[in-house]
Order: structure tokens, then sequence, then C-alpha cells
């Protein structure tokens, strides 16, 4: 467990904040002593999301955003500095996926969706707040991607593998543009996790096999792990499965 406090004073925007790892991500967050920035398109789960951080003493902004929307974006993030200051940690979590997962059973339209969503907002928030966190000498930019994304499958689908296939690529030139200047990128991989995300599958599974899988809360807590490193130090990318998978 990551002591509280490791984030203290730290400004973490996180992507995907209404659900899933995003939610558990933004609130171990600000467990930590961060004031986060929530961004997702449902406002009122947002507002359920601060309404705990406010709770517990924290600081927090709501900016709603749809992520497939790059005004939306601009938006969020101009925002979220307004009311925070500016963006020491990006959590690029935002994600989804479609029920067709085949080549030939994919639409373009679906196909365009997933790329935009899991892929294209993260390059869209990287490129908004990279170059700040170059001329200040530091930030940590975290992209949440999926051990398809090492290793793609049928069952991922090719939209939703091909989209975090090229987070592994943004990662690493992140890196390239960032590291000179004391600015570090993570890509952590998840295997199956239990998460809404389950239920676009063609067959979701029972209750009892997402109890095996990774928790919101087990992603959460190495984000916040990743966030708290000392600056000199930097880890790449991150594997994480659970025992049974």
């Amino acid at each position: 467990m990551i002591a509280a406090g490791n984030l203290e004073a730290k400004t973490i925007l996180v992507t995907g904040a209404s659900s899933g790892f995003g939610r558990a991500i933004a609130l171990a967050c600000a467990g930590a002593g961060a004031q986060v920035a929530l961004v997702a398109r449902r406002q009122t789960e947002l507002e359920a999301v601060a309404s705990r951080i406010h709770d517990s003493g924290g600081r927090v902004a709501v900016c709603p955003a749809d992520v497939a929307d790059e005004q939306q974006i601009t938006a969020a993030v101009m925002q979220a500095q307004a009311e925070l200051g500016p963006i020491e940690v990006l959590v690029n979590n935002a994600g989804t996926n479609v029920k067709q997962r085949g080549i030939r059973e994919t639409r373009p339209d679906q196909w365009a969706q997933l790329l935009a969503v899991n892929l294209t907002s993260a390059y869209l928030f990287t490129r908004l707040l990279l170059p700040d966190m170059i001329a200040r000498g530091h930030g940590t930019i975290i992209n949440v991607s999926s051990i398809s994304g090492l290793r793609p499958n049928g069952r991922a689908g090719v939209g939703y593998s091909a989209s975090k296939m090229g987070l592994d690529a943004l990662t690493h030139v992140s890196n390239e543009e960032g590291n000179p200047y004391g600015v570090r990128a993570c890509l952590i991989c998840p295997g199956d996790g239990n998460t809404p995300l389950l239920d676009q599958r063609p067959a979701p599974p029972p209750q009892e096999k997402r109890d095996t899988m990774l928790q919101p809360e087990d992603i959460a807590e190495i984000v916040v792990f990743v966030a708290a490193l000392p600056a000199h130090v930097h880890i790449e990318r991150m594997i994480v499965k659970s025992t049974g998978q």
C-alpha cells in the first residue's frame, strides 16, 4: 500500500474518471494528497466522484468532456488549469470497446471511435500538456493500456488492440522528447480487469470470474506508486495481471 501524502500538492488530471480504473485512480490519487481534475463525458458520475474527494478534504475539479472531441479536450485542460494550476501528472486512462471484435464485423465508424477515444485522446492531452511539463523541467505521463496492446488478439478485438498498441508508440516518443527535460512517461498494461468494459464483450463473464480479475483499486495503487516515484526514477512499462489469468 502506498502511504498517504506521497502525492501531496501534486496536480493530476485523470481521463475516464467516472468509472472503472479511472474512478479508482482519481480517488486513490486524492487519498494520497493530490488535487485531481476529473475528465469524462458523464457529469453526474464525475460529481459523485468529486463529492467523495470533497468529503475527505481533497481539492477537485470536474471537467466534463467527450474525449473523442478535440475542442472539448482543450476546454477541459483549460478548465483544469484555471481551477487547480499547472498539471504535473497526466493519466490517460479513457478507453472503450465494442462488441464487434473481428475485422469483418467491426464497422469503419466503430474503428474510428475506438482510435479516437483510446489513442487520439491520449495524444491530444499529451500534446497540450507535454510542452508545459518540459518548460517546468518535470512531469509524469501515465498511459493506461492493456496486455492486448502488446499481444494483440481477437478476443480484445482488432480496433481495441490497434488503439492500445498505439499507446506504446506514444509512450516511447513522449519519453524521447521529454526525458532530456525531466519528463517521464509510463505505459501500464493491465490484464483482464473488473471494469464496465467487460459488459462490451460478446459474452460478458459471470461475477465469479470477475472477482478473480484485477480490481480497479489494484491499478489505482500502481498509478499512485508510479506518480509518486522520485523525479529521477523512470519506469517505462509495467505489465500487470492477476494470478488467475
